[in-house]
């Protein structure tokens, strides 16, 4: 490999890796708010499976029962996702990227996962924050 060619393939791999973040988790916006699951606009929280969108979180009462905080929009495309109650996934309607209640991708063309926030429940009181 000559000098000019092994130049260009470091300079696309150095501006490649600086611009798509070397692989890192997005950066997670530090978020701290409480609903009252009493509110008639999260009731559908108390539901198996019910999910409500918040300040661009998706908050989701899954299949076990657990509250689940993660972030509203698409990895790949930018779409709102939606809670699949019926196989206890988040889905894509668009690009069809799957995430698990975790976040974590399970199929693509999505490759970063969502952002997971904590949730901690205390009555009818939800609260949504940043570690």
């Amino acid at each position: 490999m000559n000098r000019k060619r092994f130049t260009s393939i470091f300079l696309f791999t150095f501006v490649f890796l600086l611009f798509n973040g070397c692989g890192r988790e997005p950066d997670k916006p530090n978020v701290d708010f409480t609903i009252d699951l009493n509110d008639p606009q999260y009731s559908t929280l108390y539901n198996l499976g019910g999910y409500v969108y918040i300040n661009g979180i998706i908050v989701i009462r899954t299949v076990s029962g657990n509250y689940v905080a993660l972030s509203e929009y698409c990895t790949s495309d930018g779409s709102a996702l939606q809670y699949m109650v019926s196989q206890n996934e988040i889905v894509c309607p668009s690009d069809g990227s799957k995430f698990d209640t975790a976040g974590a991708v399970i199929f693509g063309p999505a490759q970063t996962p969502l952002i997971q926030y904590q949730t901690q429940l205390i009555g009818s009181s939800l609260r949504i924050y940043t570690l």
